[in-house]
């Protein structure tokens, strides 16, 4: 037992303040700075942040550097406006110009044309690097400024955990002290104070990092601005129409489900919905898909795009959507084989 005697007052509060502030690390809120990958954040700071993905392509970036791209910057007048993983932008938009003065989303807070490919596109591989080191500096200019900002998406704070998002604008912004106000994009007198975000249970899996490229584009054509001449969207309509693909994770029969153990006598999908501007219009994680019967993916497509598993890993996978079928054979997919008990493929469609 401790004597009180040679230890000093001065060292034992010491020893009490550590251990309170261990407690507190410990108990932090999901919305600590600390939770949400600073790894990532610090990768943006050192001009680095997703860095070439995939093979091919030009061994240095073909896209603008941080300094032009903090050149090309135009600060609106009202708040910025971010958002991600809610599909099509027209939401955010039309809000983000509701507002008094007018704010912007990402877009629209940079030169007409700027956040693209550009025509003739440059490289895939490095497209994500460019958006997030351009997402990154729209977050420093809203710490910069110091004002409340507002996150559009959806109200019970579900985001994807490898979005741009998550990954380096909230840390952003938090980090920053900055105010956010979570807006309903389906219903924009619905705010509150931003929430801590919830992670679906597809963000958390092993094995995602392999997907991770397809999978952090949720951004890519979240930033289309209608008022922008290089992209001019289908005003009044959902999607972007044209050639929509569908990317498709098929799990082999008694897979366990990503979040538990054991499984199903059935086969099960992963299915997201891309339109022309590779925006995500649908989406569904681990549905039951047994043999012969369709599974419906519901989006903001006009009509519903169905998917069928058959009864053997080797038959292929059917499609159908809006009167035409076709399957997993067809030269308009690619597929890939089984791997760790599931395989990817992704086929195109006339939208």
């Amino acid at each position: 037992m401790f004597s009180h005697r040679g230890f000093p007052q001065s060292t034992l509060l010491a020893f009490l303040c550590l251990c309170a502030g261990i407690f507190l690390q410990a108990t932090a809120s999901p919305l600590a700075v600390t939770s949400l990958e600073i790894s990532n954040l610090v990768k943006r700071y050192e001009g680095t942040p997703s860095g070439k993905i995939g093979d091919g392509g030009p061994d240095t970036s073909d896209y603008e550097t941080d300094a032009q791209i903090a050149a090309a910057f135009k600060a609106p007048e009202g708040s910025l406006v971010f958002f991600s993983g809610i599909g099509p932008n027209q939401a955010p938009y039309n809000f983000a110009q509701s507002l008094d003065p007018q704010g912007a989303i990402l877009r629209g807070a940079f030169t007409p044309g700027f956040v693209t490919r550009g025509k003739p596109q440059r490289s895939l591989q490095w497209f994500q690097d460019f958006l997030d080191r351009t997402s990154g500096y729209f977050a420093d200019q809203a710490v910069a400024a110091g004002n409340p900002v507002y996150f559009v998406g959806r109200f019970d704070g579900v985001v994807n955990s490898c979005s741009i998002w998550v990954r380096i604008e909230l840390p952003t912004l938090l980090a920053g002290g900055i105010d956010i106000t979570l807006v309903d994009y389906t219903n924009p007198s619905n705010q509150m104070p931003y929430p801590a975000p919830v992670l679906g249970r597809r963000d958390e899996i092993d094995g995602v990092e392999k997907r991770a490229q397809d999978y952090c584009f949720d951004w890519q054509g979240d930033e289309e601005d209608p008022t922008d001449p290089d992209s001019t969207p289908p005003i009044g309509l959902d999607y972007y129409p044209g050639w929509c693909v569908a990317h498709v994770v098929q799990y082999q029969k008694n897979e366990g489900a990503p979040d538990s153990t054991g499984g199903t006598s059935n086969y099960r999908f992963d299915i997201k919905i891309h339109d022309d501007q590779d925006e995500l219009v649908g989406e569904l994680y681990y549905a039951d898909a047994p043999g012969g019967q369709g599974v419906d993916v519901d989006s903001a497509l006009p009509a519903v795009l169905i998917v069928t598993a058959e009864n053997v890993d080797s038959d292929p996978v059917q499609f159908a959507y809006n009167g035409a079928s076709w399957d997993s054979n067809a030269a308009q997919c690619s597929v890939g084989g089984y791997d760790s008990g599931s395989r990817n493929m992704d086929c195109g469609f006339t939208c």
